[in-house]
């Protein structure tokens, strides 16, 4: 009996040690990956609030399209300056380029630099026309950190103008 009590305690000791054995390179490699931070979170935990539009003016409202109860995106056409929520704080970002199609007072492809310098690339799909503005049928946002990983966020929207 006592050489069965003596391996049992033997297995014992050796299996409690293996669990207490330091992660392997691939356990530090997903805990790195685990502790790394989004440049944006997937969907801000707070939306922008409602935004003004004086007569005659136009804007584009995006809202998240992995949760539409978020409203995260505005800018003002003609104007260069743009909102996007992010945390509990609005950032504000600054029109750098623009290309693709045109669609009202708007581009398809627009880059805009934030206040603490990252870039943010925007890219829209125009839908179908509504009475006063225009659906997007889809859109992609993109981050970047200050490392350069990038974020991307797909979006859904309209461009709407407010009537004289």
């Amino acid at each position: 009996m006592k050489p069965l009590a003596l391996i049992s305690f033997i297995l014992m000791f050796g299996l409690a040690a293996c669990q207490s054995s330091p992660p392997s390179g691939t356990d530090q490699t997903r805990e790195r990956l685990m502790a790394m931070q989004p440049a944006i979170n997937s969907v801000p935990s707070s939306g922008l609030g409602p935004q003004d539009l004086q007569d005659g003016e136009c804007g584009l409202f995006l809202w998240s399209q992995t949760d539409v109860s978020k409203f995260i995106f505005f800018s003002k056409a003609l104007t260069g300056q743009a909102v996007f929520a992010q945390d509990d704080s609005p950032v504000r970002m600054t029109q750098t380029s623009a290309g693709g199609d045109i669609f009202g007072q708007f581009n398809t492809r627009m880059e805009y630099i934030t206040t603490d310098n990252r870039a943010v690339e925007l890219t829209l799909e125009p839908g179908e026309l509504l009475q006063g503005g225009q659906r997007l049928e889809r859109g992609l946002l993109s981050l970047a950190d200050r490392e350069g990983w990038l974020t991307k966020l797909p979006v859904l929207g309209v461009r709407a103008c407010k009537g004289e």
